[in-house]
């Protein structure tokens, strides 16, 4: 056989194998994955302050195809709800999200924490990359030191709009290792913005740390708003009493109603004043085992 023939058909041989090995390799499978996210909306018109790069396109099918219908807002206070709990709770649908981080590696990571930067909206604007973002860290975090870094960055950034940062403070007291019980009641006494202070009484009250009671009594003293003075009273009522019903306003009662929350039974209870008595309602209740009560909303204070 011709030496000459036989090389060329060697080299083509070696084209054709290094062709295969770059259609099959991480990158070429990455970046076609990629592709089909994009693909499921490939006619999506991104936000403009979105950055450029590989992710882009995807990540904008990603806050399109996630957000919820127009039609679902009936009015501009239930959109700012629905703004504020994406962003700072995490958003219900996030199915194309979901596919992303499939698919998107690290670098997905270090592009959500652009498109914070970058994406500095009108507050009645929806869907909200930010709030995507958020979400993707967010998941991120309980695997990649990257992303927890990420969301530090962004809960210490005051500058941003509070849903951001606010997301991004409960994105991190989520997370069991970033913080102990007691470390949370430390900053619980020092945050200056009454809704991170109740983010953080949120945890802390779930978690029911007696480690945490000498912080709660530090922040109790520096309160000076009434609700939330009364439900970090609570939080040391729940744990001092494990399994009772406690009330989260000290007692008062102020319109002859005595009420009270029940969390490991996840209930309310409420009970009229007794009108011979004069004083405040018992801080403590045994719960009552035939109540029909709507369940305890750890949401309802920001919803507000």
């Amino acid at each position: 056989m011709n030496v000459r023939a036989i090389l060329i058909g060697a080299g083509v041989a070696a084209l054709g194998g290094f062709a295969l090995y770059d259609y099959y390799s991480p990158e070429s499978r990455r970046a076609r994955a990629i592709h089909e996210v994009e693909t499921l909306n490939p006619d999506v018109k991104g936000h403009a302050c979105l950055p450029q790069g590989p992710l882009q396109k995807a990540f904008a099918a990603s806050v399109a195809l996630d957000a919820l219908p127009p039609s679902t807002f009936d009015s501009d206070a239930r959109k700012r709800g629905v703004i504020k709990h994406d962003c700072i709770r995490g958003a219900t649908n996030h199915a194309t999200v979901d596919r992303l981080l499939e698919v998107g590696g690290d670098d997905v990571v270090a592009y959500s924490a652009k498109v914070i930067e970058a994406c500095n909206l009108n507050r009645m604007e929806y869907p909200v990359p930010q709030c995507v973002a958020l979400d993707i860290l967010g998941r991120r975090a309980e695997s990649t030191p990257a992303a927890v870094a990420a969301l530090e960055k962004v809960a210490d950034n005051r500058k941003l709009a509070p849903n951001v940062w606010e997301g991004a403070l409960f994105r991190l007291i989520s997370l069991p290792a970033w913080k102990t019980t007691p470390q949370l009641a430390e900053k619980l006494a020092s945050e200056t913005e009454w809704e991170a202070r109740e983010l953080l009484l949120e945890k802390v009250r779930e978690r029911k740390d007696p480690a945490a009671r000498g912080s709660l009594e530090t922040a109790y003293g520096k309160e000076v708003d009434e609700t939330t003075k009364g439900r970090i009273k609570a939080a040391i009522l729940e744990i001092d009493n494990p399994g009772k019903c406690v009330a989260e306003d000290e007692g008062r009662g102020t319109d002859g109603i005595c009420r009270y929350v029940c969390r490991d039974q996840n209930s309310r209870a409420r009970y009229p004043k007794d009108p011979k008595d004069k004083g405040p309602c018992p801080l403590v209740r045994d719960p009552d085992a035939n109540a029909t009560n709507p369940p305890v909303n750890s949401a309802a204070a920001l919803a507000k």
